[in-house]
């Protein structure tokens, strides 16, 4: 072999080695830490809109515990719910999937057994995993339960102080009798600030500022059925009873929080509190959380402790989506997330500046069969039958309606969405901007159901039904 051969060789293997290093240190980078995996509480105030928090700078102190917890966490401002309600909100968070996705729906309740949900995962790398449940809409026969080992019903439940909230209880009960061997995942969503607004236990005066006023239900199906015109007093007055719960359930992850700290768990422990959707009332002429994609429904507070890796005190302000919280998870917990493919971003490493915000609502035949049958075929009704999503790029958002009605909204100047673009010349390119980024929106996560949904109602018992009844989800 020549001296030339020789340092040909040379150059090459050098060049390998060099390389073989540089892989090295990006593996070490990107690649899930090695490190035991952080517990996770993984927390949902049910129905909380992000600008009713003061941990937002809303005015009312409404969240005096997610303020103090922002200081030692990444407070994501720009963060929403990829859907308008609880069972396909809840499924996109479970499974990292858009609802286009998982079929979850207003038309379809059930999480579908074909789909891996982060507790199923979590489960099956070594954590024990429980869930809390105050919405009967997570209810056992929707097969919210898939993955957890222990999964508490709370309208169902006996057991505990009578003056204690149940949900808070059994995480307590859990903490002193858990695996101590194992990581635990907790997931608990606090259904308080839902209507009706009387669930806000010691905090329901809070901010009361006319005791006269005797109106605790938003009264949706009349509302919408123009039988009841609410005052702008009225309005005030179920705001003030909607905060005072928003401040009752900051109060439950304080207690949250405080046992973590009791049982010397908090440092190790992932804590993320966040929402499935917001809450209309009086927005748009419109209340709950039925037919709409607005801001108010749809931008919800995130919150993430955990300072080893999420800085104290930032305010990130690129787009964040329920959907994301999977990856994030699994990058955690040292879990290769491309055996878990999801619609989401890992909150860690993605780069989402400029990112597409997308959110559904499909036919709302949840909120239409509340309407007695034979005033389902009310004019008012009509307008509201119909699919409806929404894209945020940029400082534009549209609402695309499956019968033709569509909105277009500069956010960036009009916030509250009050002044609809659709029909103005001026903005005609970024309507069609918005509406190609929808259409590739539906082809690129479109997936083709395995198995038809059941009408899962049919299967419920009767204490569910009492629970889904009480807060307005079936007549």
């Amino acid at each position: 072999m020549t001296k030339k051969t020789l340092t040909g060789a040379a150059f090459i293997l050098c060049a390998a080695l060099l390389l073989a290093a540089v892989f090295l240190i990006l593996l070490q980078k990107t690649s899930p830490s090695s490190e035991p995996s952080p517990n996770i509480v993984l927390i949902i105030m049910d129905t909380t809109r992000q600008d009713h928090c003061s941990c937002y700078d809303y005015a009312r102190k409404t969240t005096p515990t997610l303020e103090n917890l922002a200081r030692s966490s990444t407070v994501y401002r720009k963060a929403y719910t990829p859907a308008g309600w609880t069972s396909p909100a809840h499924a996109s968070l479970f499974t990292g999937l858009y609802p286009i996705g998982h079929r979850a729906s207003q038309e379809n309740w059930v999480l579908g057994e074909e789909w891996t949900t982060i507790a199923e995962v979590l489960s099956t790398h070594g954590f024990e995993t429980i869930g809390i449940v105050e919405n009967p809409v997570l209810a056992v026969h929707n097969n919210f339960d898939q993955g957890f080992q222990h999964y508490y019903e709370t309208w169902k439940a006996e057991e505990g102080d009578a003056d204690m909230n149940k949900a808070l209880y059994a995480f307590q009960a859990f903490l002193s009798s858990r695996n101590e061997q194992k990581p635990f995942f907790a997931f608990i969503n606090f259904i308080e600030p839902h209507a009706p607004y009387n669930s806000s236990g010691p905090f329901y005066e809070t901010f009361i500022s006319d005791f006269s006023i005797q109106l605790e239900h938003n009264m949706w199906t009349q509302h919408f059925l123009g039988k009841v015109k609410f005052s702008e007093k009225q309005i005030q007055h179920l705001l003030e009873l909607y905060d005072a719960e928003i401040l009752y359930t900051d109060y439950l992850v304080g207690q949250i929080i405080k046992s973590l700290g009791e049982h010397d768990l908090w440092e190790e422990t992932v804590f993320i509190v966040t929402s499935d959707h917001g809450e209309n009332i009086g927005d748009h002429d419109m209340m709950a959380h039925v037919f709409s994609l607005h801001e108010s429904i749809i931008k919800i507070p995130l919150i993430i402790h955990y300072p080893k890796l999420f800085p104290p005190g930032t305010k990130d302000q690129d787009p964040a989506l329920l959907v994301d919280i999977f990856p994030t998870l699994l990058h955690l917990c040292g879990i290769d997330e491309e055996n878990f493919p999801s619609h989401g971003q890992n909150l860690l490493e993605s780069n989402r500046n400029g990112r597409k915000i997308f959110a559904e609502y499909y036919y709302p035949k949840q909120a239409l069969s509340c309407f007695p049958k034979e005033q389902q075929g009310h004019v008012g009704l009509e307008r509201f039958k119909r699919r409806i999503k929404a894209v945020i790029d940029g400082r534009f958002k549209l609402i695309w309606g499956s019968n033709g009605a569509h909105e277009l909204y500069d956010l960036e100047k009009d916030p509250g969405e009050e002044v609809n673009l659709i029909q103005d010349e001026h903005f005609k390119k970024q309507k069609q901007k918005q509406e190609k980024a929808l259409g590739k929106f539906v082809k690129n996560h479109f997936i083709k159901r395995l198995a038809p949904p059941e009408d899962s109602l049919k299967k419920m018992d009767s204490k569910t039904l009492e629970a889904l009844r009480a807060l307005g989800y079936i007549k």
